[in-house]
């Protein structure tokens, strides 16, 4: 039996890269829909740290669906970055080894991915739900899928 799609249940989110509330809410949709019935895996160990326990889904493309495991105590200044910048170098000089890590490259200032993405693909990029690896003939209730009102 196929577990269908999770509901937010927090409050709205911010923008983040771009990505509005509802983009977000999508992505996070998705990512729990292909964990929660075998078809994608979630990551075991903080792809930081190293940390075990405590893990967290990051994505900094809600338009994908590869996030990356962090632990919670990493994902919470990660998202504090543009007004705690000096709390994120200290990750990222404790844990960069040549500095070309991917979060070693993040931006301290906010950044608009989601716009760059949508201007380079065209729109139809942000329908993650017609592009995600759902086994055929798996449908997703769309009235279930985070809509914008």
């Amino acid at each position: 039996m196929v577990k269908g799609l999770r509901r937010w249940e927090w409050g709205e989110l911010p923008s983040y890269n771009g990505f509005v509330h509802q983009e977000r809410v999508r992505g996070w949709q998705l990512l729990h829909l292909l964990i929660d019935n075998g078809w994608a895996q979630r990551g075991a160990t903080c792809c930081i740290s190293g940390q075990t326990t405590q893990l967290r889904l990051h994505s900094e493309n809600y338009y994908d669906w590869h996030p990356y495991t962090l632990a919670h105590s990493i994902h919470l200044v990660l998202h504090a970055r543009f007004r705690q910048p000096v709390a994120w170098r200290r990750i990222v000089d404790r844990y960069a080894v040549t500095g070309e890590e991917w979060f070693a490259r993040l931006s301290l200032v906010p950044v608009e991915l989601a716009g760059e993405l949508r201007a380079k693909h065209g729109p139809q990029i942000a329908d993650i739900f017609a592009r995600a690896p759902i086994p055929e003939g798996i449908s997703v209730p769309s009235r279930q899928i985070c809509r914008t009102e």
